[in-house]
């Protein structure tokens, strides 16, 4: 009988890695902020201060609406103001010589505080007319432009904070117990292809429900 052909024999180091189950889901990107920027009040638009697509920083002037009128209107104002206050200060020395009565003082001193509120009142009303970017971000398209008429509530601009970004997605309620706010998800997408960026789970969603919702 021939005698059996050695057998060949491979040898490998084993090593200990680390293991860590996966979850595969679709989600939607929503940004950090995002909002439509209108204006609070009624007016015609003086100049436009932006671009579509452009960056701009929490404050930045986007839209000045014509203020001539309410600028004119806080000027007499005011004036009603200044006045009130000679007023209570004259009076005061009558009050010391007993020229006028206590009754007489407390109405000025109401007057005044009454007129230097009018005079706040319509210095918020002014800068109602200069609307600007509530946070930082980029803008959107816009079909604003100088001479338009805005009524309250009219959208000027998109307005969106992309970076950090959140992700929205579901999974089957049977996972839900293996997930914690903390833990780290990779996100890919068609935009950038081959490009993975890294995140994390930063709340789940309370809500029961056949599927549970977390932002990363």
């Amino acid at each position: 009988m021939p005698k059996p052909a050695p057998q060949t024999v491979t040898a490998v180091k084993v090593s200990a890695l680390e293991w860590q189950p996966q979850l595969n889901a679709i989600g939607t990107l929503v940004p950090v902020r995002g909002i439509d920027v209108t204006t609070e009040i009624a007016g015609l638009v003086r100049s436009v201060e932006f671009k579509s697509g452009q960056e701009v920083a929490a404050g930045a002037v986007l839209v000045q609406l014509n203020a001539d009128a309410d600028i004119a209107q806080q000027r007499t104002l005011q004036a009603a103001a200044e006045l009130a206050g000679t007023v209570l200060a004259r009076d005061k020395e009558q009050f010391e010589v007993q020229a006028i009565s206590k009754a007489q003082l407390d109405a000025d001193e109401a007057d005044v505080k009454a007129k230097r509120a009018n005079v706040d009142q319509q210095v918020a009303n002014v800068a109602k007319r200069t609307i600007r970017a509530p946070f930082a971000g980029r803008l959107g398209i816009t079909a604003v432009h100088s001479g338009q008429y805005l009524n309250p509530g009219d959208k000027i601009v998109p307005l969106q904070t992309l970076d950090p970004i959140y992700v929205d997605f579901n999974l089957p309620q049977k996972q839900v117990s293996g997930l914690t706010p903390g833990q780290s998800v990779t996100l890919a997408v068609d935009a950038f292809a081959g490009e993975a960026f890294a995140g994390r789970i930063t709340a789940i969603n309370p809500r029961v429900e056949a599927s549970a919702t977390w932002r990363s």
